[in-house]
């Protein structure tokens, strides 16, 4: 037997209005339509549903008992399609993958992000981290329409790079080390630690986050790799060596157990918005300008 969800309503409202006039003006029908839908419902059940007289509607004690089933069902039904509904406006919603390598661009990261919600409340923002040197693979693969990733990156020239952030580098060192309780310090006292640094990618990025070789021409003395920041972190605590990050680390990955000392004698980090130059998701082009007003970089060079 099958009874269509709209019969099941019907019946779910002439049993709250027990009026044939109320129910049919709530369901945006003529009396004698609902009356049919009623009597049929009830030749297919085989019972009496309703009382009905000149003077009132009642119903029977099948009535009764058909209404909290009647009424479940007309909710689960109500719940599938507001699911279904959800399901609709999610998948047409605009996305934005947002790549985040490290720390990103600090505040700015969140800054952006917020401003973009709010520019563009039907935004659906989807967050990855990305490994160290991932930002073309991922573009590439549309498994993020921006990264945030530090400067410097050997990328293609379909790769568009905007700046936003600069930070200085910091020391990272565990709490114990002979440098940890220093205010500030200079790359020449580093000359006796060992470096860990991220794994694979580019020589050159490499190079310049430990600063090698040294304005003095000395090469700093390398140890062991990770490919994300926690894994530098966990050499860095283990006394594997000493590593070099930008100062926003100390606030992103803070560890009572490490120490984060500036160095004030080499260039400061830069954080990269990244996206691919013929992207045609025009959340990219509203989350670069969103970007560049609130980036400080900007703002001094105006």
């Amino acid at each position: 037997m099958d009874i269509p969800i709209h019969v099941i309503r019907y019946f779910c409202v002439l049993a709250e209005e027990l009026h044939f006039g109320r129910a049919a003006a709530r369901l945006s029908i003529t009396p004698p339509s609902l009356s049919q839908q009623i009597a049929r419902l009830e030749q297919r059940i085989g019972v009496r549903l309703f009382e009905r007289n000149p003077r009132k509607v009642e119903l029977t004690a099948h009535g009764r008992d058909l209404l909290p089933l009647a009424q479940r069902v007309q909710d689960d039904h109500d719940q599938v399609l507001n699911w279904a509904v959800s399901v609709r406006r999610d998948k047409d919603a605009p996305r934005l993958r947002v790549g985040i390598v490290a720390a990103g661009a600090g505040v700015l990261t969140t800054e952006a992000i917020a401003r973009m919600l709010q520019d563009v409340p039907t935004a659906r923002i989807e967050m990855r981290r990305l490994g160290f040197f991932d930002v073309v693979d991922d573009l590439d693969a549309g498994r993020a329409d921006i990264v945030f990733a530090p400067w410097p990156l050997d990328l293609p020239a379909r790769v568009h790079v905007d700046e936003l952030w600069s930070e200085p580098r910091v020391l990272v060192v565990p709490r114990g080390h002979r440098l940890a309780g220093r205010e500030s310090l200079t790359i020449a006292e580093t000359a006796d630690e060992t470096f860990v640094s991220a794994a694979g990618g580019s020589p050159e990025a490499i190079s310049w986050w430990i600063v090698d070789p040294r304005p003095d021409g000395t090469r700093p003395r390398r140890g062991p790799t990770a490919d994300s920041v926690e894994g530098l972190l966990e050499l860095v605590d283990a006394g594997a060596g000493v590593n070099i990050a930008g100062a926003s680390a100390a606030t992103h990955y803070r560890r009572d157990t490490l120490s984060y000392v500036p160095i004030t004698d080499i260039p400061p980090a830069t954080v990269v918005l990244c996206s691919l130059a013929d992207t045609r998701n025009p959340l990219v082009h509203t989350f670069r300008r969103t970007a560049l007003e609130l980036s400080p970089l900007r703002a001094t060079q105006t």
